[in-house]
């Protein structure tokens, strides 16, 4: 079987969802990400460059449990029901 390039794009981002899953699983559940599943990010989108280095992948494990943390408080934002959205589109 042929994959064509939108299937190609289907399947990588549902392995990147899987990965981004495990991740947030790791922050509930010990507060940080595991080195091997930010290699596996870092794989993923391509060659791992500066983190290679192990204080950099430190530090991108930090930014990235900070990510989930603040897309964590995003979603559980409590909105009002009664208050109207900032931005309407009309169809013209």
């Amino acid at each position: 079987m042929t994959m064509n390039r939108r299937q190609f794009a289907t399947a990588g981002a549902g392995a990147m969802a899987l990965l981004w899953q495990q991740a947030c699983a790791e922050v509930a559940d010990t507060g940080e990400v595991s080195p091997a599943t930010a290699r596996t990010l870092l794989d993923h989108q391509g060659p791992r460059g500066i983190y290679e280095d192990a204080e950099e992948l430190d530090r991108l494990r930090a930014a990235i449990a900070n990510m989930i943390g603040v897309q964590r408080e995003l979603r559980e934002f409590p909105l009002d029901p009664d208050e109207p959205p900032l931005t309407v589109f009309w169809r013209g």
